[in-house]
């Protein structure tokens, strides 16, 4: 009965140790550990037709869960958002893929800003241009 108990014992401190978040502090700060954050698509200088639509995929990896990820698509010379929306995963592995309508947008240039963070407000930002024809 003592060699159970001590086992019990062992396996316990084992899994309590093996969760670092029961002896830290409990902050939320930032630890240096940003958002894995790759964007699928469009990739950089790639043509888009506004019939197809804009197909965002990304992907975002983080050990602390990912908490938002936000989508901003602008001019690439302008301060006007053409769109911005955000999504609140909160999981370690995000595959995001959608595609957005963009028919009313004016053929040109533009860039995509994709930003990461997670529950420890570590914050990773992504950026693409693309050719709307």
């Amino acid at each position: 009965m003592k060699l159970k108990t001590m086992l019990v014992s062992v396996v316990a401190v084992s899994m309590l140790t093996a969760c670092e978040d029961l002896f830290e502090d409990g902050s939320l700060q930032p630890d240096g550990s940003k958002p894995s954050l790759t964007i699928n698509n469009p990739s950089n200088n790639q043509t888009i037709n506004t019939s197809q639509g804009l197909r965002l995929s990304v992907t975002a990896v983080d050990k602390d869960l990912v908490k938002d990820i936000e989508f901003t698509v602008s001019g690439l010379n302008s301060e006007t958002v053409l769109f911005k929306f955000k999504k609140f995963p909160e999981r370690n592995v995000i595959d995001f893929d959608t595609t957005v309508a963009i028919s009313g947008i004016t053929p040109g240039v533009y860039k995509l800003q994709v930003s990461a963070t997670d529950k420890r407000t570590n914050l990773e930002q992504q950026e693409v241009k693309f050719t709307v024809k």
